[in-house]
């Protein structure tokens, strides 16, 4: 009776001896292809990438580049909560430049074409200061501490242009502060997204604000000279400002 116990029980540890063994080599067989896999040639593995997943070809980030001096941006804070959110790209001489190199890197025209394109955009910089600016605002505010209780809000009007617009906006150059002549609301181009990168999204508001080049007096107010620009946004409770220092909006005659 002892034996025959004895004998089961060394039947019993063979078997999961067995088990465990080939358990084991089934764990070796699979780290020796893991490591076949993984330690291929990486030319190899990048061909086969290549071929699986076909790459785009990236537009070189150089327009992207040359176009942000040109960008302002700021984020009004009221304590922790945002109140407004504005960006500005200044079109002077070379900023429009800049985007009509990259719009005809994706768009073919003839040199002719460029041509009248290129004097057409010079054109209007003769006659008005111009910038894109993209803006968000909350659409309603929480304006007394009952709010968190009683669920009382307002609601705000346009962030920009027309009387009811809750900011106002105004240009400073060299110390001397201009109104602007048109505010419109605008589907900004896709080449100026692209230039404003993360500061444009599809919640955010997009106009193009110019200002009269000429003053009262008929003087230009920006030349071919450096001058101290900016741009001065104002509620009825807050004012915030993008500075631009020794811009040159005209390409020298």
């Amino acid at each position: 009776m002892l034996i025959d116990i004895l004998n089961q029980s060394s039947l019993k540890f063979i078997k999961r001896n067995h088990l465990m063994k080939h358990i084991h080599y089934r764990y070796i067989a699979i780290i020796v292809f893991m490591q076949c896999i993984l330690f291929l040639p990486a030319c190899k593995v990048a061909q086969w990438g290549e071929t699986v997943f076909r790459q785009a070809n990236k537009v070189s980030d150089s327009y992207a580049a040359t176009m942000r001096p040109f960008i302002r941006t700021a984020v009004v804070y009221d304590q922790f909560a945002s109140v407004a959110d504005f960006s500005a790209l200044f079109l002077t001489d070379e900023a429009r430049m800049i985007y009509l190199d990259y719009f005809f890197h994706r768009t073919f025209k003839t040199q002719e074409e460029q041509d009248i394109a290129r004097q057409r955009l010079l054109t209007e910089n003769d006659y008005y200061i111009t910038f894109y600016v993209v803006g968000y605002q909350p659409p309603v505010i929480y304006t007394t501490g009952r709010s968190l209780f009683f669920g009382e809000y307002e609601a705000q009007g346009p962030l920009l242009g027309g009387p009811e617009a809750v900011w106002k906006l105004s240009l400073i150059v060299d110390g001397k502060e201009y109104t602007p002549s048109d505010i419109r609301l605008v589907e900004m181009p896709v080449e100026y997204r692209h230039f404003f990168g993360i500061h444009w999204s599809q919640f955010k508001s997009s106009y193009k604000v110019r200002f009269d080049r000429r003053d009262e007096h008929n003087k230009e107010i920006l030349t071919s000279n450096p001058h101290r620009v900016s741009l001065k946004f104002s509620s009825t409770i807050y004012d915030v400002t993008l500075e631009w220092l020794d811009m040159v909006y005209r390409f020298p005659e």
